[in-house]
């Protein structure tokens, strides 16, 4: 539990005439947190209405009981040493903010609480004034945004595992199945072609000359698709070798923008988690297809840093950059490359560039 603790001056608060008293006792009726007071000995001697309410017992059944069952059995021992100390400090009235601790009402049940500890004066002696307030409600919630995003990450990986092993099926029945298909086809073409004994009408030769250029783009579409779903030697080559030859497959598409890869040569043979690899591949992808599809930039460069236990990779183009009032968290390209990277435990941000273009980052770092 973190805490820190600050000197003031000492006080003695003392009553006042002309119904202070009534004022300080209507002051802690109508505060919302739980207001306690403690001897030195660790007997509650104040326990008002918003005490009663959090803890759900009555003042009159905790007058002159020990602090410690407002406590967790677990952390009475603990929590009794350290008043003792807290308390035996020295004269100085002093004041100790707590961030969080954990609080038990009369029911058994356990509860948060976040407040403060000071130390005064009184002309009753000496006592630990401690305000509390209930934030069991928000810790809850935020108990269960940890857990809703814990399994977010995990459907996301879940996923991500799915669609590689059905990439890789759909890939291999293409390649093999309609691949070698589309192969024969144009084989018996050819064939047919060559065995005809007489010329064939012009119609006919128009018919061979369109079926051979369909069946071509056939095979070329199915090239494309396998090149698509299975990013080429990323398993077995890496990272740097898959985006090297991604990167100049887009060049050919688009050679009127200067496409580039910067890498260290520490990083030319480096291997990372193959679905880190998966990831940074496919978020690298994603970033150069928005830069060519909506940028209107004519430079894209990829860089490459890291080590062993740490990926980075940059995306950054001149174009137009990033709207004014940014691409917001519907946008489906980011969010499908954030989801990415959060299931590896990575992350992606996006910002301007220099020109004013755009920026996607990349980072993973191993968490062991």
């Amino acid at each position: 539990m973190d805490t820190h603790i600050k000197v003031i001056k000492p006080r003695l608060i003392r009553p006042r005439q002309g119904g202070e008293p009534d004022m300080l006792d209507a002051v802690l009726k109508l505060v919302p947190d739980a207001v306690i007071s403690v001897d030195l000995d660790g007997r509650i001697k104040t326990f008002n209405p918003a005490a009663e309410r959090i803890f759900g017992c009555s003042s009159a059944s905790v007058q002159d009981a020990q602090i410690e069952l407002l406590i967790p059995e677990r952390f009475r021992a603990g929590h009794h040493a350290a008043q003792q100390r807290f308390s035996k400090l020295g004269g100085d009235s002093r004041m100790m903010g707590l961030r969080r601790i954990k609080g038990l009402r009369a029911d058994g049940q356990e509860i948060e609480l976040e407040g403060i500890i000071s130390h005064v004066h009184l002309p009753q002696g000496e006592r630990s004034l401690v305000t509390l307030h209930d934030v069991t409600l928000r810790v809850h919630s935020e108990t269960q945004l940890q857990h809703s995003r814990g399994q977010l990450a995990e459907l996301t990986r879940k996923l991500m595992t799915q669609e590689r092993v059905l990439v890789k099926r759909l890939a291999q029945v293409l390649h093999d199945q309609l691949g070698q298909t589309l192969a024969a086809v144009r084989m018996c073409h050819e064939t047919m072609v060559d065995l005809q004994s007489a010329t064939p009408p012009p119609e006919g030769l128009v018919l061979q000359q369109r079926m051979g250029t369909l069946i071509g783009q056939a095979i070329a579409q199915v090239r494309q698709v396998l090149q698509d779903l299975r990013p080429p030697l990323l398993e077995e080559q890496g990272l740097t070798v898959a985006l090297d030859n991604e990167l100049r497959n887009r060049s050919q598409a688009a050679p009127q923008v200067d496409i580039s890869i910067s890498v260290p040569h520490k990083l030319e043979l480096m291997r990372w988690p193959g679905e880190v690899e998966y990831a940074a591949f496919m978020v690298v992808r994603e970033a150069v297809e928005n830069a060519l599809r909506h940028s209107g930039a004519n430079a894209i460069a990829v860089a490459l840093s890291g080590n062993a236990l740490l990926l980075h990779v940059t995306v950054i183009d001149n174009g137009v950059g990033l709207p004014a009032g940014g691409l917001g968290v519907g946008h489906l390209g980011i969010l499908g490359m954030q989801e990415r990277a959060q299931a590896v435990g990575a992350s992606v941000t996006l910002g301007r560039g220099q020109e004013p273009g755009t920026r996607v980052a990349f980072h993973w770092q191993c968490a062991s």
